[in-house]
């Protein structure tokens, strides 16, 4: 029996998606990497409080045991939670060659929205990790 019915998009909505994109980007790239962060913080703890669930969404749409989904939410939360330990050092300006008179970086900033293709069955997972 089907667990969830959706209508597809029109050809308009599917037109529609860059614009929509881009115009929430233009409010995102102003915040700052703690903001982004803590979005990503609250995100992990929704994951981690809700695993039981979404172990058994997942069994349901994948048919994975339900012996092993729960633990793949926490093996998500725990892959998001190693990102944000790493993000303050990845992310920061990274010295350029040093020359009496200049003072060269590269910056690490938001530049746009990115199409992510990911896997059906770890439809959960992936959007956590690209988000700082």
């Amino acid at each position: 029996k089907p667990i969830l019915t959706r209508n597809g998009l029109s050809d308009a909505d599917i037109q529609a998606i860059p614009e929509t994109a881009t115009r929430a980007f233009e409010s995102f790239k102003r915040t700052s990497l703690s903001e982004r962060q803590q979005i990503v913080k609250r995100a992990l703890k929704l994951l981690d409080e809700r695993q039981d669930t979404l172990g058994k969404e997942l069994t349901e749409q994948m048919g994975r045991p339900i012996a092993y989904t729960p633990k793949e939410v926490t093996t998500a939360v725990m892959r998001g939670e190693y990102l944000l330990k790493i993000s303050d050092e990845t992310l920061k300006d990274t010295p350029g060659e040093a020359e009496k008179g200049f003072t060269r970086y590269v910056r690490k900033v938001p530049l746009g929205p990115v199409l992510i293709l990911f896997p059906w069955n770890v439809c959960r997972t992936c959007p956590a990790r690209v988000q700082l």
